[in-house]
């Protein structure tokens, strides 16, 4: 099962709002094939592991053990059901690590194949298994994207200066940050922070697809020159109270926010209803306080720099358990995630 786990990380980044998941075909303690799902909307670990078994050996298959770290699906998507080509290979043993969190769905899938004969084990390293689909659980009981938020402080607290960018981490944390957008669905950043820094907000150190970009501007005060509105092929999701007529591309997708509803609600809604799984938070910091008074985000990852900066603009601040640490260089980033 942990190497179902490893497999299933490979997907991440390229999947969403789909979880990643591995499978391995196991005959007589040895691994016959394995597979993962690589990408949103293509085949399933189930499927990749199958037929990845050689022709001279797939006579062993229905001899084979079958291990997925997630539990197959039984319904038809943008692929048929996982069930069907376990019961159609003849595979007689099935274990999985966790169950699928749709409360619609749950269970239904090792029923069926209860139901023909199949052997099926489930809760194997469950606590691990449910740690990996972590983003897909709250997307499917909480209709929301999973939400990252991402900043970087000074040795005082501070996260930058009113109108000045300023440069807080070292050169090589931005390979790591950008790794954080390689696995994130879309990238939100406020107007303040696009004006102040005029972001790109892509992949450029390191390997992977870029986000889809969200900028947030209640006041509507942003033009088409900052590099964030640059027509690279991915589409844009621009949000504010009043219509802004210098944005008419056709890459923007422009949403105007009601008065009365939280305009990050309304933000959200939107997002997921175009499949966003995963929602990265990178600025700035007055619009991350914001989505931490309202208790809707999942995680927190904050660059402790050793930066001298002693006054200026507050850094968030957020309570929650401590995930993980890890140095780059003189840098620490620490890993938050909410309680609750």
């Amino acid at each position: 099962m942990s190497r179902c786990f490893d497999l299933a990380r490979r997907g991440i980044g390229h999947v969403s709002p789909n979880p990643p998941v591995g499978a391995v075909l196991v005959y007589q303690n040895r691994i016959l094939s394995e597979g993962f799902h690589k990408r949103y909307g293509g085949p399933h670990a189930e499927v990749e592991a199958v037929n990845n078994v050689p022709a001279e050996k797939r006579h062993l298959i229905p001899l084979s053990t079958l291990y997925v770290s997630l539990e197959p699906c039984c319904i038809t998507g943008k692929t048929p059901p996982c069930t069907d080509l376990i019961i159609r290979e003849g595979i007689r043993d099935v274990r999985i690590s966790t169950w699928d969190p749709n409360p619609a769905v749950s269970g239904t899938g090792l029923d069926r194949l209860r139901e023909k004969g199949i052997q099926v084990t489930a809760g194997i390293l469950e606590s691990e298994g449910r740690e990996l689909i972590r983003p897909f659980t709250t997307n499917i009981v909480m209709h929301r994207p999973y939400i990252l938020l991402k900043w970087a402080q000074s040795r005082f607290g501070y996260a930058g200066t009113t109108g000045e960018q300023v440069w807080l981490s070292e050169p090589d944390t931005k390979v790591w940050s950008h790794s954080q957008r390689a696995s994130a669905d879309a990238i939100l950043v406020g107007a303040r922070t696009i004006e102040t820094d005029n972001p790109s907000l892509t992949v450029r150190d390191f390997p992977g697809r870029s986000p889809l970009r969200v900028i947030y501007d209640p006041n509507g005060r942003l033009h088409t020159r900052y590099h964030a509105f640059n027509d690279d092929g991915l589409s844009i999701y621009y949000f504010s109270r009043i219509n802004n007529p210098s944005l008419t591309k056709s890459h923007i997708k422009t949403y105007l926010l009601s008065p009365d509803e939280d305009d990050f609600q309304q933000i959200l809604k939107v997002l997921f209803e175009n499949r966003i799984g995963i929602l990265l938070v990178e600025g700035g910091p007055s619009l991350q306080k914001k989505i931490i008074e309202t208790d809707m985000w999942d995680e927190s990852w904050v660059i402790q720099t050793q930066h001298h900066l002693a006054k200026g603009i507050a850094a968030p601040d957020v309570m929650g358990r401590l995930i993980t640490k890890e140095w780059v260089g003189t840098d620490r980033i620490v890993g938050i995630r909410r309680i609750g």
